[in-house]
């Protein structure tokens, strides 16, 4: 398998007598995925690994609405737990499903946000099932809060990491 270059910027030297740099666009390898708003969805985002920019552009553009109904299936819980973990009004949510119209990047980041720890508790947990029973398990490392219901913010997120990662290495949290 070929190795993939990045769609990002990479810096090349303007001359060899300089110290000073420029940037240069390199063009996507042909291998690599593309990610496009219509594309995704939310079983995608979970079960493959996805480069950094690729999330970027998704975010940007944002993710199609009804990406909201394929968590609530994934997941295996009500629209209003992911409405609350999305910070979106129910009726906001259900017009632009409705409308097959994207969510702005604040909500398409916290869907990529919940995409990447769903991966990592089904990684660690072995499983789909049992990833997403950990993450709707109150825990008492989080106070008693369901991981998920943390992963409306970065440091809410960032601590669900932390007690991944503590379980998967074996220890105590």
């Amino acid at each position: 398998m070929g190795k993939q270059r990045s769609t990002a910027t990479n810096i090349a030297p303007r001359s060899s007598t300089t110290a000073k740099f420029r940037a240069v666009r390199r063009p996507p390898a042909v291998s690599e995925p593309s990610t496009t708003p219509s594309a995704t969805t939310f079983h995608l985002l979970v079960t493959r690994e996805t480069s950094t920019a690729d999330k970027i552009h998704v975010i940007r553009h944002g993710v199609k609405a009804r990406l909201v109904d394929e968590m609530v299936r994934y997941l295996d819980v009500p629209k209003h737990v992911v409405f609350s973990i999305l910070h979106t009004p129910e009726s906001t949510a259900h017009r632009l499903i409705r409308d097959n119209r994207a969510l702005d990047p604040a909500t398409s980041e916290r869907v990529v946000r919940i995409a990447d720890v769903t991966r990592l508790a089904e990684e660690i947990f072995g499983g789909r099932e049992a990833g997403a029973r950990w993450l709707k398990t109150p825990n008492l490392a989080l106070a008693d809060a369901t991981p998920l219901s943390m992963l409306d913010t970065e440091p809410g997120a960032a601590e669900v990491r932390r007690v991944l990662s503590s379980i998967d290495y074996g220890g105590t949290v």
